[in-house]
């Protein structure tokens, strides 16, 4: 079973990177909400991690958070953009851990809803006209193991996005596997956002594909108090590679510090942070990330319910 699913994730993984729309010019995808973070633990570790997921939030941008789906989990994240920004972004997810036959499995789903205020309008000759407003939506559905030591999970999402009066359609997928070596190393790899992606008015545009791989490790410091130090490589479809490094220190599962760091060539690094606690059924988490684009930073608020 484990060779069959490496075997399909490489195979899909080099059909995918191979074609036209992985190597796309600066800023030449749409529907880029899709590869946003959006939950608050990913914004504060500047989207590092992938190989240590910890709740079902995370699922609707890295597959492999069913992996860590053990209780029922229904949330909400939601990103507050930076000062000047218009947008509004707001994700709903839920979790579910499932048995069959003794073998340890996740469902996950997630609806996703951005929309922008009025934009203004200009011809070619960059005389205003009117505002037009943007807005876009997914929702999707996936499924993953939750073995200790080797995991997969796989998603379907269906997207769609509009400008003006234009709207594109987007069928993708994302798939990802993760290798425990032991108690203290971890790694893990995710292809997101491959797939049918739509035109406007005739016009094809390109999917947010991306690729990430990365390492975690993790460090007992106290009886209570412990530490996870990912380092990951992060390329989407018109950018070069990043380099993304994250870090919490955990005291027992109530309490997290966060500290991230980013490097991207071409444009700013970014420093990013926050913090996560859970009380009872109560989980939430709170990143803060820059946006270098922009004056300001953004806020990411995660807050689910456990039953």
């Amino acid at each position: 079973m484990i060779k069959k699913v490496l075997a399909t994730t490489a195979l899909l993984g080099s059909l995918a990177l191979a074609g036209e729309h992985w190597n796309v010019e600066l800023g030449g995808v749409t529907m880029k909400f899709l590869s946003m973070q959006v939950s608050g633990r990913s914004a504060a570790l500047s989207g590092a991690g992938v190989a240590d997921p910890a709740r079902a939030a995370e699922a609707s941008r890295n597959p492999l958070a069913m992996s860590v789906v053990n209780e029922p989990e229904l949330g909400l994240n939601h990103l507050m953009f930076g000062d000047g920004a218009t947008e509004n972004f707001v994700s709903a997810y839920y979790g579910h851990p499932m048995e069959i036959k003794g073998y340890k499995i996740a469902v996950a789903g997630a609806v996703d809803f951005i929309g922008y205020g009025d934009i203004e309008g200009r011809d070619e000759n960059g005389a205003l006209q009117s505002s037009y407003g943007a807005y876009g939506w997914s929702l999707q559905a996936g499924v993953g193991s939750r073995g200790k030591v080797f995991n997969w999970a796989a998603t379907m999402r269906f997207a769609s996005q509009t400008i003006d009066d234009e709207t594109a359609l987007a069928f993708l997928g994302d798939i990802g596997g993760s290798f425990k070596v032991n108690k203290y190393l971890a790694f893990g790899t995710t292809l997101t956002n491959f797939g049918y992606m739509g035109d406007y008015d005739g016009v094809d545009e390109a999917a947010p594909m991306a690729l990430q791989a990365g390492v975690t490790g993790f460090i007992p410091v106290a009886e209570k108090w412990s530490a996870h130090l990912s380092v990951d490589a992060y390329r989407r479809a018109d950018s070069r590679a990043h380099w993304l490094f994250g870090g919490e220190v955990l005291y027992r599962d109530m309490l997290a510090f966060r500290l991230g760091y980013s490097i991207r060539p071409g444009t700013k690094d970014g420093l990013s942070c926050g913090l996560g606690f859970s009380y009872g059924m109560i989980v939430f988490d709170y990143g803060y990330s820059p946006r270098p684009s922009f004056e300001g930073g953004d806020h990411n608020v995660s807050i689910g319910l456990k039953f």
